[in-house]
């Protein structure tokens, strides 16, 4: 995740020109894309793009405000780099970014983009060999925000819709559904409230996470313990790291209960400018920009069929198998 300590201007997400401009004139959906995602062996979702004439592949996190790309993948697709201003601070990690790459042609599923811009990562922030064509960089918001996005993560299928729609017309695959507002951060990113074990919490669709979690600057404030505490469930990844969860909590919401989520707890870097408060009664954070407490990540959105209307600002969904 980026985060940004100060009004970083949005220029960094800007310049990206969608060709194909969509008008409709009825309160039918109007599709510009279909997109097939491939599963890496991380379980991370990837989407097909295209960058300067290059077929590649992005991680698709929903919780970035913005897209990246790495130092070798700018280089080698000749993007044109940029230097941040001076005075903004943003950091991938415990990692300082400072450079922007700037791609003269951008496109995803037959929409074109006229350029686009992303920040630069560092080379070892995922493996780039894990698919048939080069795994580049990371898609978020200031891409995916001038479309609506209907995920189907259980079924690895994204579609890009125009905005312009008549409010509510939106689930065409059942019946029946939920719903729950959204907000747009300062970034661009999106977020809305959740309630885990009874607490309302600030909370992102971490679509580059296989696993929903929880900083544990807020578990030590809300519920009194954390990833040290006696009863909590200690694992090692395939790296040897060592890893925290805490299974034993009821995340609820709109239409949305799931006893016994699988929450990984995540000890927040030192300095990351993030301090802990609340906003419309939510626990939330202040002093940065981008960041919020509770991700959701594959094991809860693989269990839902999602429909962001990023316009009208709702979020609506359905069971992932929900009946026609």
């Amino acid at each position: 995740m980026v985060i940004v300590q100060g009004l970083l201007p949005i220029f960094v997400a800007s310049s990206l020109i969608i060709v194909p401009v969509a008008q409709a004139t009825d309160c039918q959906l109007k599709q510009y894309a279909s997109l097939d995602l491939a599963v890496l062996r991380n379980g991370f979702l990837v989407v097909p793009v295209t960058i300067q004439g290059s077929p590649v592949a992005m991680i698709l996190n929903t919780a970035n405000a913005f897209s990246s790309v790495t130092e070798t993948a700018a280089d080698s697709l000749a993007l044109q780099l940029k230097s941040l201003p001076s005075g903004a601070k943003v950091r991938s990690g415990m990692r300082q970014i400072d450079k922007l790459a700037i791609a003269k042609e951008f496109s995803m599923g037959g929409v074109r983009f006229k350029s686009a811009k992303f920040m630069v990562i560092p080379n070892d922030t995922f493996d780039p060999h894990q698919g048939v064509v080069p795994l580049v960089g990371i898609l978020g918001m200031d891409v995916l925000g001038h479309f609506d996005v209907e995920l189907d993560a259980s079924n690895r299928k994204m579609n890009l819709f125009s905005q312009d729609h008549c409010p509510g017309h939106t689930v065409y695959w059942s019946n029946s559904y939920d719903s729950v507002p959204i907000r747009l951060g300062e970034l661009g990113e999106l977020y809305f409230p959740m309630e885990l074990d009874g607490k309302k919490i600030e909370t992102t669709l971490a679509t580059g996470n296989q696993t929903t979690s929880l900083s544990t600057d807020v578990t030590r404030k809300l519920y009194n313990f954390d990833s040290h505490s006696p009863d909590i469930e200690n694992e090692t990844d395939a790296g040897g790291r060592r890893t925290a969860s805490y299974r034993a909590m009821k995340l609820s919401g709109e239409g949305i209960q799931i006893i016994n989520t699988h929450i990984l707890l995540i000890d927040r870097p030192p300095n990351d400018f993030c301090s802990l408060g609340s906003r419309s009664g939510a626990a939330a954070y202040e002093g940065c920009l981008g960041a919020h407490p509770l991700q959701l990540g594959l094991n809860v959105l693989t269990k839902l069929h999602l429909y962001i209307a990023t316009k009208e600002k709702v979020l609506y969904f359905t069971p992932a198998e929900a009946p026609k």
